[in-house]
């Protein structure tokens, strides 16, 4: 099994990298993760390139996700919640996934014909206030 993680955590040794590293312990198969604070991916500038073409006209390590997409079994999303929503970088990374959206609703194809599992962790913290 082949899983791919998108890592929202700005902290290398924070709760989310914790919680991460356990569920790693119990994961067969081979991984890679997408750390969002340390990959050089850049945000969607809604180009609108993906609305006609495939992938994304931005060339960075993005290439690289796209490809490990299609190809792996799993995708778990990993963040802690900043104001109750992802951490920003995470979401600067996700919006590139706009380019899968394009090619269903848009294009009319099949952007990724290998069903996926996945899954959300989100790590909250604070001081329970």
């Amino acid at each position: 099994m082949k899983t791919l993680i998108f890592n929202g955590s700005p902290r290398k040794n924070g709760n989310t990298a914790v919680v991460m590293q356990e569920f790693m312990k119990n994961l067969d198969g081979e991984h890679k993760m997408v750390d969002a604070y340390g990959c050089n991916i850049k945000a969607c500038t809604d180009c609108g390139y993906c609305r006609e073409n495939e992938g994304c006209s931005q060339q960075d390590d993005m290439q690289k996700v796209y490809a490990y997409i299609q190809e792996c079994d799993c995708i778990l999303i990993a963040s802690p919640l900043f104001f109750t929503e992802l951490s920003g970088q995470l979401l600067a990374v996700c919006s590139r996934l706009q380019t899968y959206y394009c090619a269903r609703r848009l294009r009319k194809e099949v952007p990724i014909m290998k069903e996926k599992t996945g899954g959300v962790l989100l790590v909250g913290g604070g001081n329970n206030s």
